[in-house]
């Protein structure tokens, strides 16, 4: 929403400027790029839980857990392509420890006392200087290890593949479910049930993680049938820039409440909506910009924020590319226009559904191109960068909501 304020680095492993570089460079094939980063910014998390005398022999990018040594053909095999099998018995991390520094403290100290290493606390704080820390700062200190529940060969469920593995604040955990029979399945993520989509004897589901969850332990209930497995599912922390927004900024807000509010609850409505067909785990997102043009990432999603004066944090729900006024905005799938009109906040806006509870916005805009109703093909004009509603420069603003929550889009970059 707002184009470019100061920002510092925040979170474990400091990714938020290696991730704008493959996003900001289209022409270097996006798609691989982040599929490349990805793969090393897991596998530096994996060795920081490792240096903390943690085993996480399952695969960042993924985890599958199996009755049978090889799986069937399905919905399953490309998910599979991304997501390797997990190594002999698949473990994951228990709830991170959290240590409040406190005045006096030295990193070394600590990891004396917690019994791990400075260079461990700094690989899994996002450290440049062991000489860095603060009273008051949270540190991660690490978990206990929580074997996974495994599965009969004769049993009702054969298969279950997550990804990513484990999921991160802000991030889409997808799950793919294989079943001998055609079922049904339920989960459930803590207290929130979670929907399944089925096609035969295979089924599927995607769990949004807000950028503000807490980073621990949550069960996640599988059913099928009369029998019900558990899977600790541990919430990993993100890599999220810090931003302070002068209180010149952020009055003009604070200031119209009761429209905030309204446009806020208008919009939590619209995002509720599931249609019944249309996204799948497989499917996959393009840039909304043109391939062929550099545009800076001025304010990544998940971005932590504070207004004026107040001590509250929100997320940033988007993320913010910085464009030139009358830059075509472009759909990234092909989706339904549920919403195109001037909004108070959001400046002229478009809202695309794409199905399954998948949709997007693109907030800020100049100019609108299409109606509500619409059906649209990827790369068709919604409209034109602007600088409408409350910003504070012309760029887009392009959000993904998942059941109402949002989430990162460029996980979906294909």
């Amino acid at each position: 929403m707002w184009r470019c304020w100061h920002r510092t680095s925040t979170g474990p492993g400091k990714t938020s400027d290696v991730r704008r570089v493959g996003v900001s460079s289209p022409r270097q094939q996006p798609g691989r790029l982040t599929s490349w980063l990805a793969r090393c910014g897991g596998l530096i998390l994996v060795l920081a839980w490792t240096w903390c005398g943690l085993v996480v022999p399952a695969h960042a990018d993924g985890l599958i857990i199996s009755s049978r040594p090889a799986g069937e053909a399905g919905p399953q095999v490309d998910a599979a392509q991304v997501s390797p099998v997990a190594r002999a018995v698949p473990v994951i991390v228990a709830q991170p420890r959290t240590y409040v520094v406190q005045r006096g403290d030295t990193l070394s100290a600590i990891a004396t006392r917690h019994g791990t290493s400075v260079a461990a606390l700094m690989a899994l704080n996002g450290l440049a200087s062991a000489d860095r820390i603060q009273a008051g700062q949270i540190l991660q200190i690490g978990g206990a290890v929580s074997p996974l529940p495994q599965l009969s060969a004769d049993g009702p469920l054969m298969r279950v593949q997550f990804w990513p593995w484990p999921p991160r604040q802000g991030q889409t955990m997808a799950i793919w479910l294989q079943t001998p029979a055609e079922v049904s399945p339920t989960l459930r993520f803590g207290h929130q049930t979670i929907p399944v989509t089925a096609a035969g004897r295979h089924s599927w589901a995607l769990i949004p993680i807000d950028a503000l969850a807490a980073t621990e332990t949550r069960p996640l209930t599988i059913t099928v049938g009369s029998m019900t497995w558990v899977f600790p599912v541990t919430i990993w922390p993100g890599a999220f820039e810090v931003q302070q927004i002068p209180a010149s900024a952020s009055d003009p807000i604070l200031s119209q409440v009761e429209r905030v509010n309204a446009e806020w609850a208008r919009m939590a409505a619209l995002f509720a909506r599931r249609s019944a067909d249309g996204w799948t785990p497989r499917s996959r997102f393009v840039l909304p910009l043109a391939a062929d043009v550099n545009y800076e990432l001025s304010s990544p999603f998940g971005s932590r924020r504070t207004y004026g004066g107040s001590t509250g944090i929100s997320a940033h729900a988007g993320e913010d590319f910085a464009a030139p006024t009358g830059t075509p905005v472009l759909a990234p799938a092909a989706g339904t226009v549920v919403l195109a009109e001037s909004l108070f906040v959001r400046g002229n806006a478009v809202v695309l559904d794409h199905g399954r509870g998948v949709l997007t916005g693109y907030w800020h805009l100049d100019t609108l191109a299409v109606t509500a109703g619409e059906r649209v093909r990827p790369g068709q004009v919604l409209g034109t960068v602007g600088n409408t509603g409350l910003s504070t420069g012309p760029h887009l603003h392009w959000e993904l909501r998942v059941d109402g929550v949002a989430v990162d889009p460029l996980q979906w970059l294909e």
